[in-house]
């Protein structure tokens, strides 16, 4: 998914469903995160966004919008704001892949469990911008904690959440990032509310 682009937002896309937990750090963490959602095809929310932009043009906005996920990798965040806003948000979030999906665009490798987390390397199997991704999961929750982008050019992108339960799902509450490029730098804050899941969200709902 992507978080909020759900850096969210998703991202949202890293919503993840209850389930009983082996020992921390076994290893079928991966299969654990692989097989959440068996029940879960769509999301919707309320989401609530404050930016600070460091470098030009220095907009600290505070932007509300939906968020809209559909399996297995659609992911939309419509702001109710100016476009010109919505598009300098755009840059501020990385895309963030749901864990089912990992496999199939990332060399991935478990770099080992410091007891309440498991570290997963993400290297993505067709070269660009990415070198690598670091994220961290809850040993608990198999909730994916926190996700950090190497850039080739040297910048970086973090980001780190929260999650509440919806009717048996973890999904987001609250993340909050930082994106540190060549020429561009932002914090931010983002929290989800107003849950709906599984509704019915037409295709065109992304091309917009």
């Amino acid at each position: 998914m992507k978080l909020i682009r759900v850096f969210c937002a998703a991202l949202a896309l890293l919503a993840i469903a209850a389930m009983p937990t082996p020992s921390p750090g076994s290893a079928d963490m991966l299969q654990r995160m692989q097989s959440l959602y068996p029940h879960l095809n769509s999301l919707e929310a309320t989401v609530h966004v404050d930016i600070t932009l460091h470098t030009f043009p220095y907009l600290s906005p505070s932007l509300d919008g939906t968020y809209y996920h559909k399996e297995p990798s659609k992911d939309k965040i419509a702001f109710h704001t100016v476009p010109v806003i919505a598009k300098q948000f755009d840059k501020v979030y990385p895309h963030v892949e749901s864990p089912s999906r990992w496999e199939s665009v990332y060399h991935v490798t478990n770099e080992g469990d410091d007891g309440t987390q498991t570290t997963f390397k993400l290297v993505p199997r067709i070269r660009g911008r990415i070198d690598h991704i670091t994220a961290k999961v809850d040993d608990k929750n198999a909730t994916v904690d926190s996700m950090v982008w190497q850039y080739n050019d040297g910048g970086y992108a973090r980001l780190n959440q929260s999650f509440t339960v919806v009717d048996g799902n973890f999904v987001p509450k609250t993340q909050n990032g930082h994106v540190e490029v060549p020429n561009y730098t932002a914090d931010l804050t983002s929290s989800f509310s107003n849950y709906k899941l599984n509704p019915s969200i037409p295709d065109s709902v992304f091309k917009q």
